[in-house]
């Protein structure tokens, strides 16, 4: 009577389309796996759509049956004694309290349909995961970065000014962002998040909405009282609670009263922090000495015999050390390659200590050998175009940066050699390939150097890490900016230092 109606046709389709390989560690630091939770949500609402449908048609016939059996009891309460005279209702009577109301509870208990829907849940969770609290967490220390990278405002943020899109944030992103923000110890950057929630709640219509005020002031007093401003804190709560309220904020009142005061701990700015960030929103520095006019564009036809007929377009970012731009290098066609080789591998969350991951860098990598055409044919066009012998390359790296995705100011080279390094060398050189355009954000900087290099797909950026002499040059010492807004993909290929010597011989002076 009470047959399971969930299509397993439903279910199987639905299983059947989860063929994104299993994810390891975090979602936000990598624009690909933000894009498998896009569909996976879709994925998530074709089957709660389908649950609730049948769930529906399921409550229906139980509906249906109560109903029914109240009209048995209405004939029988019409008719009397002589309602049991028929052996009929007798037999219906007993079948349904023996059978039929059995299978009703026994449903209840244990919903087919239910079981069916926690059994994709379970499948989603196997095959693809869920994000995590550190997940969010992770974005809204990226919201941070980008704040201060780029000058922006909790408000300006919210109100979508800066994003081509013209997105908006809600009374409850902004509160969230600032309880996340508390919870990692950020308070300067928390208080920005939730005097914004305040003030948008302050503004709404609704008072079902305003009821949450009392929230958000919590979190503002607690946040006050960690930046040593006590008094800030008290004044805030007892404004809004009654001293005779029974409110849970009563408590934290009384608390904040009590608590001694806070010196808060002093955030220790890097010294290349301002130089970065200037260079970051596609400024120069003020320049010391003249600027370099005779930087150029030009067409390279000779460097190998590769360019002879489709010569290279160059654009010279810095000279001494060199860094130069090599425009239209990759096709589409060969990006979308390189992404199908990619799509097989395992993506590794850079810079994990243990179990702690930093921010120093926030992308997803993989490391590609060159085993297939594209890859065979990449390694012979970076050695055509440095000039540099290949034997001792390392893999290449795709790299995979989501929104706030950065790598902070390093260098490439290593401050010493180990192992397999001891016979490859340093890395001589940073071949770097752009495999997407970027809305906003994402600049290559080279903050010793005054040179900031926007992402262009297709094209490729080198420079070499060490001087002639092998000596590090400590100049390249460079960052990858936080995208703001789109993604950002590239490829990184390291040559090392052995067997150029003919390629790249050191000349008479140690310095050049």
């Amino acid at each position: 009577m009470f047959e399971q109606s969930f299509s397993i046709f439903s279910i199987l389709l639905f299983c059947s389309s989860l063929c994104i390989s299993a994810v390891n560690g975090e979602f936000y630091s990598s624009a690909d796996k933000m894009m498998e939770l896009e569909n996976l949500e879709k994925e998530l609402v074709i089957a709660t759509r389908n649950f609730l449908t049948d769930q529906e048609k399921q409550l229906d016939e139980y509906r249906s049956f109560v109903a029914r059996v109240k009209r048995e009891h209405e004939v029988a309460e019409q008719q009397g004694d002589e309602y049991w005279e028929l052996p009929l209702n007798t037999f219906r009577l007993t079948r349904r309290l023996v059978e039929d109301w059995e299978k009703l509870h026994a449903q209840l208990e244990d919903n087919p349909i239910t079981n069916t829907y926690q059994a994709v849940l379970d499948i989603i969770a196997k095959e693809i995961g869920f994000p995590e609290l550190d997940d969010l967490r992770g974005i809204a220390r990226g919201f941070v970065r980008l704040q201060k990278t780029y000058n922006i405002s909790a408000s300006d943020f919210a109100a979508g000014t800066e994003f081509s899109t013209g997105t908006f944030f809600l009374w409850r992103d902004c509160y969230e962002i600032g309880v996340h923000l508390y919870d990692q110890a950020d308070y300067k950057a928390a208080l920005e998040w939730l005097i914004l929630a305040y003030d948008m709640l302050e503004e709404a219509d609704s008072e079902e909405v305003k009821k949450f005020n009392l929230d958000v002031l919590e979190y503002l007093a607690l946040t006050y009282i960690e930046l040593g401003e006590k008094q800030m804190a008290v004044d805030i709560l007892a404004d809004a609670v009654p001293e005779d309220s029974s409110l849970p904020a009563l408590h934290t009142l009384k608390y904040l009263e009590k608590r001694a005061e806070k010196c808060p701990d002093q955030e220790e700015e890097m010294d290349w922090r301002a130089n970065y960030t200037i260079l970051c929103q596609g400024k120069h520095l003020p320049r010391n000495e003249p600027e370099d006019k005779t930087l150029r564009c030009y067409r390279d036809s000779k460097r190998h015999p590769f360019f002879r007929l489709a010569p290279l377009n160059v654009e010279e970012a810095h000279r001494n050390p060199d860094i130069h731009v090599y425009h239209g290098v990759l096709s589409d066609v060969q990006i979308e390659e390189i992404y199908v080789a990619a799509e097989d591998k395992t993506k590794v969350r850079s810079t994990l200590h243990g179990n702690r991951v930093s921010d120093i860098r926030v992308s997803q990598q993989v490391w590609l050998k060159y085993d297939t055409p594209i890859m065979e044919w990449l390694k012979r066009l970076t050695g055509a175009i440095s000039g540099l012998d290949m034997h001792y390359d390392e893999l290449m790296q795709v790299a995979d940066y989501g929104i706030g995705g950065q790598y902070t100011p390093h260098w490439d080279y290593m401050s010493s050699l180990t192992g397999e390094y001891e016979l490859m060398g340093n890395r001589i050189a940073t071949v770097m390939y752009y495999l997407s355009d970027v809305e906003q954000g994402g600049y290559t900087v080279f903050p010793k150097l005054n040179v900031f290099l926007q992402p262009i797909k297709g094209s490729m950026v080198m420079w070499h890490n060490q001087l002639r002499s092998l000596e590090n040059d400590e100049r390249t010492f460079h960052a990858g900016c936080p995208v703001l807004e789109g993604f950002k993909r590239i490829s990184n290929i390291w040559v090392h230092s052995t067997r150029q010597e003919f390629l790249r011989p050191c000349t008479l002076n140690k310095n050049e």
